[in-house]
């Protein structure tokens, strides 16, 4: 039984879909099934119940996948040791985080550092997620926070949060008159101006597809780099756009807008530490990853 495959089987039973899981974890749906039905038969269990959908576990399979989580965490925690007894001390850490998160995680996560490893030289890249998986792959950074999924197949991640992309406008009543329960349609927009991160950027990627899935031709008024001026311009009325909640909650944004979810489908996002493949991470960037688990399984990113 291979532990690390065992792995396979915490993305199914978080996506509820073995096709949704083989495309997260860049293998075929047959493959992922084959090994997971001959998994079972080997266990003489049945781990999945395929009759339903979406797929859900077994009450045997309940079981089977609390006792993996244990088994990986008992791994990790032991290659953590291992390496952090072994390798010599850390005097720099090279991360790479995109320009449009950097005003939001690297406030709360540098001082953290700081406090861990005062002496610490800490080098920060920022560039978007496309650069960033090539400095990894050449490793010229250390890790990088990203949003997922990522392109290159070499490449780990460990996930820090999971955010919805909202629609939001300037506070002007006329836009409530557009929802039902803090949700808007985008049929209801079509002679709005929108004001959307530049193309390159990945959550534009998403915001493109959002409105090809559903045939909707935006106006769009301005293209920024940046959320921070996104969210300035639309507050004084020149258009409306999208945010993260991560982005609402520094300087306390929410109070400056309507917030809608949109009626056709919601823009998830996850986050994580993303490293290069048989690659261990050194006892600065352990603490780092527990650093940001913490602060964002917070209460106030909930």
């Amino acid at each position: 039984m291979d532990l690390n495959k065992l792995g396979y089987l915490l993305v199914i039973s978080e996506e509820k879909s073995f096709s949704k899981a083989a495309k997260k974890l860049f293998i075929s749906q047959p493959s992922l099934s084959q090994y997971v039905s001959n998994l079972e038969a080997e266990l003489g269990i049945k781990i999945f119940d395929r009759n339903k959908y979406p797929i859900t576990l077994t009450s045997s399979g309940k079981i089977f996948i609390k006792n993996i989580k244990e088994m990986l965490n008992l791994k990790g925690k032991m290659l953590r040791d291992i390496n952090n007894h072994s390798t010599k001390k850390v005097d720099s850490l090279k991360l790479g985080i995109s320009p449009f998160r950097s005003p939001y995680i690297l406030p709360l996560i540098l001082p953290e550092i700081k406090k861990f490893y005062p002496n610490i030289k800490l080098i920060i890249i920022e560039k978007n997620a496309k650069e960033l998986e090539k400095l990894l792959e050449k490793e010229e950074i250390d890790i990088a926070l990203m949003s997922l999924p990522l392109t290159k197949k070499n490449l780990n991640f460990i996930k820090f949060y999971t955010e919805e992309t909202f629609l939001i406008t300037p506070k002007n009543d006329y836009y409530s008159t557009l929802s039902v329960k803090n949700e808007i349609s985008l049929k209801n927009l079509k002679t709005e101006s929108f004001i959307l991160p530049s193309k390159g950027i990945k959550i534009r990627e998403k915001i493109n597809s959002l409105f090809y899935n559903n045939h909707f031709f935006p106006q769009i008024y301005l293209e920024i780099e940046t959320q921070e001026t996104i969210l300035s311009l639309i507050k004084i009325g020149l258009g409306i756009g999208f945010t993260s909640n991560m982005s609402l909650i520094h300087k306390d944004w929410k109070n400056d807008f309507y917030i809608f979810s949109l009626k056709e489908e919601n823009i998830i996002r996850d986050f994580a530490i993303v490293y290069k493949k048989n690659r261990l991470l050194n006892e600065v960037e352990n603490t780092l990853v527990e650093i940001l688990l913490k602060i964002f399984k917070s209460e106030e990113f909930s």
